[in-house]
C-alpha cells in the first residue's frame, strides 16, 4: 500500500480534518482532509487555514494537465493543494487556474523537502521505538465488530491500459474476507512468513492493511468467495537464493498444513463500470485488479 499521507500529515503536526469531504467526481484525485489552526511555520512553507488537500494517488500513468483541468472544474471555491505521487508531464509553471481557486502542487521533492525540514527543526523523530513496535499486535486494527472498511490505493492505472473512464464509474463496496495467514514456506531452506491474503474472486497477497474510521454507505457488490482456501495458491512463490554458484530462481512452496489463520469480514471499495458494449467491471480499489463477469 502507498504512503498514508494523512498519517505523515498529522506525524508532522499538521491539523487534518478527514470528515465531510468537497462532493467532487470520481477521478485520479482524491481528496485527503481540510487543514484547520495552521502554525506560522506551516504557513511560511505554503499551508493556509481551509485548504483542501488532495493527492493524485500512486500508479504507473503520470499526471498531466488534462486531468488537472478536469479536476479543477469541479472543485470548490477556496485554496486547493494537490500532493503529486506520481510524476508530472508539465512544469509547475503551466498549472491551470480558475477563478476563485488557488491551487498549489506540491511534487515529491517539495513533499520530500517538507518532511525534511520537519526532522531538521526536531518536530519529527523518524527512530521511534523499535521494541513497540515489534511486539505491535497488527490485528488490533480489528477492534468491535465487522465489517471493517479497508482503506483503498487509490490507483487506477489497470483502467488506464484498458481505456475505461474512471469518471463514468460509481463507488461500490465489495464484501470479502480477509486473513491473517502465518506458516512455513519450504525451499532449499524452511521460511516462516506472515502474510494479509484476501479473499475475493480469488486469492490475493495484500502488503499492508488500514481500516477507514468510518464506512461510507454505497451499493454491494458480490463477488466469489472460495470456501476453505489453499493459502498455497497464492502464498507460494519464486525467489532468488544463492548456492554459493550465483543467484538462482527458486520454487518456495507454501505448506497449507502448517497454515495458521485469523479471519475478519471486511468490506472493500471499489468502482463500478461498463465498457463500450455494456459489459460491467469492478474495480477492487485494494488489489488495483479488474473484475468482470460476476
Amino acid at each position: 500500500m502507498g504512503l498514508d499521507l494523512v498519517a505523515v500529515m498529522r506525524k508532522l503536526g499538521v491539523s487534518i480534518d478527514v470528515d465531510s469531504p468537497p462532493i467532487t467526481s470520481p477521478g485520479v484525485i482524491s481528496w485527503l482532509g481540510r487543514l484547520y489552526d495552521v502554525s506560522p511555520e506551516h504557513s511560511q512553507q505554503g499551508l493556509v487555514e481551509g485548504m483542501e488537500v488532495w493527492t493524485s494517488g500512486q500508479g504507473f500513468a503520470p499526471l498531466d494537465l488534462v486531468g488537472i483541468e478536469s479536476w479543477l472544474f469541479d472543485a470548490p471555491r477556496g485554496d486547493h493543494l494537490i500532493i503529486a505521487e506520481r510524476r508530472l508531464t508539465f512544469d509547475l509553471k503551466d498549472t491551470p487556474s480558475r477563478d476563485g481557486r488557488n491551487l498549489s502542487i506540491w511534487p515529491q521533492d517539495k513533499l520530500a523537502s517538507f518532511i525534511g525540514h520537519a526532522v531538521l527543526d526536531g518536530s519529527l523523530v523518524i527512530i521511534e521505538n523499535l521494541e513497540e513496535e515489534e511486539h505491535s499486535e497488527e490485528p488490533e486494527l480489528f477492534s468491535g465488530t465487522g465489517p471493517f472498511t479497508l482503506k483503498p490505493l487509490n490507483d487506477f492505472s489497470a483502467l488506464e491500459g484498458k481505456g475505461y473512464d474512471i469518471s463514468m464509474a460509481k463507488p461500490v463496496l465489495i464484501p470479502a474476507i480477509l486473513y491473517r495467514v502465518t506458516g512455513v514456506v519450504r525451499g532449499p531452506v524452511e521460511d516462516e512468513v506472515t502474510r494479509w491474503v484476501l479473499n475475493c474472486d480469488g486469492l490475493h497477497v495484500i502488503d499492508e492493511v488500514e481500516v477507514l474510521e468510518r464506512s461510507p454507505m454505497l451499493n454491494h457488490v458480490l463477488l466469489h468467495i472460495e470456501e476453505n482456501p489453499k493459502f498455497s495458491d497464492a502464498l507460494s512463490e519464486r525467489r532468488s537464493f544463492s548456492d554459493g554458484m550465483g543467484e538462482l530462481l527458486r520454487w518456495w512452496k507454501f505448506d497449507d498444513s502448517s497454515a495458521n489463520s485469523a479471519e475478519y469480514n471486511v468490506l472493500v471499495p471499489a468502482h463500478k463500470g461498463s465498457d463500450a458494449l455494456g459489459n460491467e467491471w469492478v474495480l477492487n480499489g485494494l488489489t488495483g485488479k479488474i473484475h468482470s463477469n460476476f
